[in-house]
Formats: C-alpha cells, structure tokens, sequence
C-alpha cells in the first residue's frame, strides 16, 4: 500500500493511508443499519451485503492486523466494525427467525449463525473474554493443535 504525506506536526513523516476495505466495510454496515431498520426491509438484500461485509472485513482484517503489529488507529477501526458486524449479525439472526428469507439469497440460518459465532471468537480471541479451553478448542479445529 502506497504512503502519502498527511498534515501533519513534524516534516517528513509518512502516514499509512486507510485500507480501502476498511472504509468499504464502514460504508456497507452503514447502510445495512439504515436498511435494517426500514419500514419496507428487503431481507435477501440485507443478508448478502452482511455476507459482504464480512467478507471485506476478512480482506483488510488479513492485510492490516493478520501477522502485523496494528496502529491504534487501525485496531481501534478493527475493534470497531467487528463490533458493528456483531450487531448486525445478531440483529439478522432475529429478523430471520421472524421472516426466514435465507432461501432466497441461497443461504441457511445455520450459515449466518456460524459466521456470527466466528465474528465473536475473534472479538474473545483479540480483546478478550476467550477460556483457554475454548482457545484450545479453536486451535486444534484449525490447526489441529492446540
């Protein structure tokens, strides 16, 4: 990723620009919020750009804190939208089991149950909240060690 020179105190320094995923995931849970809380909601529509979101998140989550040290800037964003996609996710998963619109944007509630669960084991995993049991757990479904 390319620096650019910001306004800035001190001459010379470089500041490492806002991953373009990062503002892609903050405008799609903006709007999503917005859908979501429409009187009209278009229920396949929501739930796939949720699916996207996360998808985004998973791109700037593995350029900008996977095997990095983070800014607080960034951490602060990841902490932030993950959060964010929490909500959202919980709030679905209520929407869903009022109006089941899963079929028809080819998923299942099973689906956004899962990846809702995975968003929380990241959220234990980076800021806390997680046993070592279930830590260990995670480990060795994924990696086959723990």
């Amino acid at each position: 990723m390319a620096c650019k020179v910001k306004a800035m105190s001190e001459p010379g320094i470089l500041e490492t620009p806002r991953s373009v995923a990062w503002e892609a995931v903050e405008y799609l849970a903006s709007k999503n919020a917005k859908d979501m809380d429409a009187p009209q909601r278009n229920l396949p529509f929501i739930l796939v750009a949720w699916f996207n979101q996360v998808a985004l998140f998973n791109q700037a989550e593995d350029d900008q804190i996977i095997g990095v040290t983070p800014t607080a800037q960034v951490q602060q964003a990841h902490k932030h939208l993950l959060a964010m996609l929490i909500w959202q996710g919980e709030g679905l998963v209520a929407l869903l089991r009022e109006h089941d619109a899963t079929a028809q944007a080819g998923l299942t509630l099973a689906d956004v149950e899962a990846t809702l669960e995975e968003l929380y084991d990241r959220q234990r995993v980076r800021y806390g909240g997680m046993t070592e049991e279930r830590r260990a757990q995670i480990l060795d479904e994924v990696f086959g060690v723990s």
